[in-house]
């Protein structure tokens, strides 16, 4: 009965964590309109245009794979994960590379 106890105990210490720490990173999915040193700006769905401030921590995905803000190119469509302020860019996420012809 001691160690069923115990170990109830122990699992249910084992969620406080990850309630306490529970933050979903807000997504937004757009095609780039514009891109530089200090935000990036998209066209959402029904014309919509926010601009979106970048930090210099924010890093730009393809894949798992990271790359250079230089691979963001207007008209792309991609997703930017918002950092815990809910206002600046953690992560761009870009589709795949283009296929090379």
């Amino acid at each position: 009965m001691k160690t069923v106890s115990s170990l109830l105990l122990t699992s249910a210490l084992s969620l406080v964590p990850g309630i306490v720490s529970a933050h979903t990173h807000k997504e937004v999915m757009g095609t780039v309109k514009s891109i530089d040193s200090a935000q990036i700006e998209l066209a959402l769905k029904g014309g919509k245009i926010l601009s979106i401030p970048l930090a210099k921590s924010t890093m730009f995905m393809r894949g798992k794979d990271m790359v250079g803000a230089d691979q963001v190119q207007p008209g792309m469509r991609v997703v930017v994960v918002l950092a815990e302020d809910d206002k600046t860019a953690e992560n761009v996420k870009l589709g795949p590379a283009p296929k090379k012809k």
